[in-house]
Parts: C-alpha cells; sequence; structure tokens
C-alpha cells in the first residue's frame, strides 16, 4: 500500500543536478570566461551581486553587461531561467539610468518579451539606453542576446529618489 500523504512520483524532488554556490561573486570571475575587455561590475546591491558574477565594459555606444551562463543560472531545460533574464534586464537597464542621473532610484516597471533561448555556456550581454528623463523619472530600453541571438527586449521605468536635504536637477 502506498502513502497517501507521500507526492507523486512526477512531483517528487529529484536531486540538483548543481548546487548554487554560496556566494557566486566570490567565484573566480574567470571561470565565466568573459569576451575580451570585459570587468566584474562594482555593485553595492547584494541581491544583483549574488546572482554573478556579472560583467561590464564601455564601448563606442556605451556600456555593454553580460554574463556566462552558469548552471546555476539554468532551468531543468538547460537554459537560463526567465526570472535570471529579468534580473539581469534590471541590472543592466540600471547601468543606462546610471548615465543620466545619480543614485538612488528604483524600478518602477520592467517589460520583457522573451525572443529566444540562453543556453548554459552561452555569453548572454546586453546593451540599454535612455530614451527620456524626467525630473523624477527615467525611461530606460534594451536588448539581451545569448551568444548573439536575441533572447530579451526589455523596457522601464526608473523612479528617482531623493536624498535627505538634495535638490534633483
Amino acid at each position: 500500500m502506498t502513502d497517501p500523504t507521500a507526492p507523486p512520483p512526477a512531483l517528487a524532488r529529484a536531486p540538483a543536478a548543481a548546487s548554487t554556490p554560496a556566494d557566486p561573486m566570490a567565484a573566480d570571475p574567470a571561470a565565466a570566461n568573459p569576451p575580451p575587455g570585459f570587468e566584474p561590475i562594482q555593485s553595492s546591491n547584494p541581491f544583483g551581486g549574488r546572482n554573478g558574477p556579472i560583467f561590464e565594459r564601455r564601448t563606442d555606444a556605451g556600456w555593454e553587461r553580460g554574463f556566462r551562463a552558469l548552471a546555476y543560472h539554468c532551468n531543468a531545460g538547460g537554459v537560463v531561467h526567465g526570472g535570471m533574464l529579468m534580473t539581469f534586464a534590471d541590472i543592466l537597464l540600471a547601468r543606462a539610468v546610471l548615465d543620466v542621473a545619480p543614485p538612488p532610484f528604483a524600478t518602477m516597471r520592467l517589460v520583457s518579451d522573451f525572443a529566444g533561448p540562453a543556453p548554459r555556456g552561452a555569453w548572454v550581454s546586453g546593451t540599454a539606453r535612455c530614451v527620456r528623463r524626467t525630473r523624477s523619472l527615467v525611461f530606460v530600453d534594451g536588448l539581451i542576446a545569448a551568444d548573439g541571438a536575441p533572447a530579451l527586449n526589455v523596457s522601464g521605468i526608473f523612479k528617482l529618489r531623493r536624498r535627505p536635504g538634495a535638490e534633483r536637477p
């Protein structure tokens, strides 16, 4: 007789294929094998930092950010989890906000359209640009690709927050 409280076999938890490192940013960034010119981002954001390592480089067109799709970024299908792509999108768009406004700011809206898979091992990178800035908002958009193939189109709105005693230009 089977235990009625046991999960069905299809729902039983399978052993994890790869464990998530305690702190991915503490891992050797060289293991992520970024293309030439990319350096690890400098961030004080503990959430974003734990999803890396994430790299960036300055180009003639602006900033490009990227990461190597490692096992802990991927879902059971072997492609980067949609949540990871959206986390990266938020980090990417924030770089574009920094080009036009100082921190602090907060994401108000993030709209994404998945365009293709980002398989394990791919170099996932993107660029973003400021579309419009008002006194209190910054509108940005970006494109993320996996080994050059479109993976995610994204746009966002960021709220500029005032520091106590600071005037907004």
